[in-house]
Formats: C-alpha cells, structure tokens, sequence
C-alpha cells in the first residue's frame, strides 16, 4: 500500500506541469497531489489499450499517458526536455506510407520517360529541321543552275541579249527577264516577248513541274522598269502576258 501510494504522489510530481495554470499565467514549481489508482482501463472500440503506466485520478480528474492515445490514433509525441514542449504530430501508418513511396516511384519513372520523349521529339525536330535545310538548300542549287541554263540557252533570243534571273521557291518561282529596250525595242515585237516566256515558263516547268510562275520583262536601259507582266498557272498550264492566255 505505501509503495502504491508513493508511486502515486511520485507520478503527480512528474505531471504537475500539466496541472498548473497555462498561457500567461502558465508557472513552474511542484505540487503535492493525491492521485488515486483505481485498475482504470482504457478501451478502443471494445479492445483494452495496453500501458505500462496506470491511469489515476486526481481531483476528480482521470488522467492517462499521452503516448498511450497518440498510439491509438496514429499520432507522435515528441518531448523537448530543453523548452518543456509536448509536440503531438499525425504519423502516417505504414501502408499509406508504402502507397506514397510507390507512386513517388511512378511519378519518378513516367517523368523519366517524359524527359526521355521530350529528347526525342527534340532530336526529331532538329532532324526535320537539318532535313528541311537540305531540301532548301537542294532546291536554291537547282534553282541557279536552272538559271544558268535558261541563260545559255536564251541569252541571244532573237538577236537580242536577254539576262534572266530566278528566285522564289518550290510553290512559286520568280522571275525576271532583263533588256536593254533602248538598243531592242524597235527590232522586236509583242510575239518575241510572248514566245520568250513562253519557253521560260515551258523549262522551269519540266524541272518544277508544281511551281506557279509569275514574272516580268524589265528594261535595264531605265533603272529596271516593269514593261511587261506574265504569269503560269501550274494547276492548268495557262500562261498570261499582260493578262491574256497566250498559250
């Protein structure tokens, strides 16, 4: 029976911090206190929490351990003997634990494959894009060397002498036709420029077949001055000078 109640009034000792005033008013000291132990068990939902401190009854009050309800309800209990602080924080179970790691490992394996296309998609385009610079660069070679030919071929048409220049792309090619019309005028007519482009226009399409064409006839004698318009149509093969089919 002594050894009873000295456990008691031992244990009150201990947890008189939890019985003195709190906030501002909170103190420090040791109390005396008569607790009364009574075989007190704690049950959760039917099942007895098992302790090895007994609850006890002081004033009145029963009081359990902490640790013992922080059990039952998944939380932990941290003492900080330096403040005298009690922190009670959720602690996650073992298998919600599991299920975070294993989609943590989910989530790090599909933003590994994420990263993993992303490079490919990036290696695609750069590919495309090298690929699309070829093409161009093949197209613009085929593009001077068909302007050169166009030259050799037309450079003295009709006894006159004719510069051709091409540019644009593989939808639409330009053109421009070039002559000195104060030495050429008077020795030639409208069917020497009709027939000119038509033979322009009939030889870049044996070579770009899809391009549409659309051109002019300049004269170099004054500061490049439009003279005559033309255009080919590739979806039908007409071809326009000054806005009439002449083919």
């Amino acid at each position: 029976m002594f050894k009873k109640q000295y456990l008691a009034v031992f244990s009150a000792v201990v947890l008189a911090t939890s019985l003195l005033p709190t906030g501002s008013q909170a103190a420090t000291g040791t109390k005396n206190l008569q607790a009364k132990y009574n075989n007190i068990k704690v049950l959760y939902n039917g099942v007895a929490v098992p302790t090895t401190i007994e609850p006890f009854i002081v004033n009145g009050t029963t009081y359990i351990p902490l640790r013992m309800m922080a059990g039952v309800f998944n939380k932990e209990v941290v003492w900080d003997g330096n403040t005298y602080t009690i922190t009670v924080k959720d602690q996650a179970d073992a298998q919600h634990a599991a299920e975070l790691a294993a989609r943590d490992a989910q989530i790090r394996s599909l933003q590994s494959k994420i990263d993993s296309l992303n490079k490919q998609i990036a290696d695609l385009e750069d590919d495309l894009e090298d690929a699309k610079k070829k093409k161009d660069d093949d197209f613009d070679d085929e593009l001077d060397d068909l302007e050169d030919q166009l030259n050799d071929d037309y450079e003295d048409f009709r006894g006159a002498e004719w510069d051709i220049s091409l540019s644009g792309d593989e939808d639409e090619i330009e053109v421009e036709i070039a002559l000195d019309f104060d030495e050429y005028e008077d020795e030639l007519d409208d069917s020497d420029f009709e027939d000119l482009v038509i033979n322009v226009i009939e030889d870049i399409w044996d070579e770009f077949d899809d391009a549409d064409v659309v051109g002019e006839i300049v004269d170099s004698s004054n500061n490049d001055k439009t003279k005559y318009d033309f255009e080919g149509d590739a979806s039908d093969g007409d071809i326009y000078f000054e806005d009439d089919i002449i083919n």
